[in-house]
């Protein structure tokens, strides 16, 4: 009786002890699960100060160009350029409070030694990359003020900052993506990124278009007939790639979120910010009609799709509605979209002439060639983009950058 009784102790002991494993262990996953759920609000707020900071960015450097051409200054201390680098201040300290969050979390939650680089999330790395190039950039710029003088749109400095703008906001949007806390921030926050980047890689377009190139020393001013080629045909095919990858957002007024967020750069920096262009403001609002007309009949569409879809699928959809939202980019990217032409039609006439520069292409460039190559081109830029994203090496290749 004694041999058993003991041995029903024991078994009590080591049952007792068994649930107190399974308890800490519990414990430790609610511990790691609420680590995890405040550390994905963190980088999310992260992100979003960083597409701010690149917003702050791509906006300052269009005003750049209308301050020079009010202006008329030669100097590297400019309003334009104290707001560009508050955005490179602003993304840079979201990006080292980013770094030194990670690096304290994984190490609170992991006894083993890990390395510093595998602390941090691939697409804040993405994200101090692209900082550290825009700040490089800025101290180049002040180095090539102080010895060529005025220079152009295209120069190596100005080269370096978007280059690191693209970076930035391409890490913060991988990063919003990827997070799974805060549904409705991080929609808003996804949409906002893609209007950044929409921006951005229109700009980068324009570097290589527009004649604004020509400095006091150097002349990197494209070719009049580069310059209508790539303008004719690279804006519709980024334009239609964006749209076309954000046709998946759960919110039915997608669309309509990212065109206002380039429309509030684009006019805050260009058209609101000079007595030349303001007073088109109420007509650039009308751009918003657009996407706001396309949202609403998408919305329809799901509503009826039975009946829609006799005529068009989903995919036909979502081509067609990023391929009309191409067709407009003159009139979203306006002033600079019609100066990209104007150096090939031989119109001498300056920036805050635009105006005009638009009456004279319009009915002998923009509607009989410029609307069907970009229709065309928009076509083939989605076609290029779903062949890309059907291989399974560029596929992976992204998993394993983003992990």
């Amino acid at each position: 009786m004694v041999s058993l009784s003991q041995n029903y102790k024991y078994l009590c002991l080591i049952r007792i002890n068994l649930c107190e494993g399974r308890y800490i262990h519990i414990l430790n996953l609610i511990k790691e699960e609420l680590s995890s759920s405040l550390s994905s609000s963190t980088f999310l707020w992260i992100y979003f100060l960083v597409a701010i900071g690149v917003a702050l960015q791509v906006g300052a450097a269009n005003w750049d160009i209308i301050w020079h051409g009010v202006v008329n200054v030669e100097s590297f201390f400019t309003p334009p350029h104290t707001v560009l680098y508050s955005g490179v201040g602003l993304s840079l300290i979201a990006t080292v409070t980013g770094i030194v969050f990670s690096i304290r979390q994984k190490t609170s939650l992991k006894k083993e030694p890990v390395s510093i680089y595998y602390k941090i999330p691939n697409p804040l790395k993405l994200i101090a990359l692209g900082c550290l190039v825009e700040v490089f950039s800025g101290q180049f710029d002040n180095w090539w003020h102080a010895n060529f003088g005025f220079d152009g749109l295209l120069s190596p400095p100005h080269l370096m900052l978007i280059s690191g703008m693209l970076l930035s906001i391409l890490g913060a949007l991988i990063g919003t993506h990827l997070s799974e806390i805060h549904k409705k921030f991080k929609i808003l926050s996804e949409m906002i990124c893609y209007g950044i980047l929409w921006m951005i890689i229109i700009n980068f377009v324009f570097m290589f278009t527009l004649p604004f190139s020509e400095g006091q020393y150097f002349d990197f001013n494209p070719s009049p007939t580069v310059a209508l080629v790539l303008g004719s045909t690279l804006p519709g095919i980024f334009t239609a790639i964006i749209f076309y990858s954000l046709q998946n957002l759960p919110f039915p007024f997608r669309m309509t979120v990212v065109t206002a967020t380039l429309m509030t750069i684009q006019s805050s920096a260009t058209i609101t910010s000079n007595n030349y262009f303001v007073g088109l403001f109420p007509l650039y609002l009308l751009n918003l009609l657009i996407p706001l007309f396309l949202d609403i009949i998408s919305i329809y569409a799901q509503k009826n799709n039975k009946m829609i879809g006799m005529f068009m699928n989903k995919e036909h959809r979502r081509i067609i509605f990023s391929i009309a939202i191409s067709f407009f980019f003159i009139t979203f990217y306006f002033p600079w979209s019609v100066n990209m032409f104007k150096s090939f039609f031989g119109i001498d006439l300056i920036t805050f002439e635009s105006v005009l520069i638009f009456e004279q292409l319009l009915w002998k460039f923009i509607i009989p060639v410029l609307m069907p190559v970009s229709f065309v081109s928009a076509y083939v830029g989605i076609l290029i983009w779903k062949k890309s994203c059907g291989y399974s090496k560029f596929t992976d290749m992204f998993k394993v950058a983003v992990r």
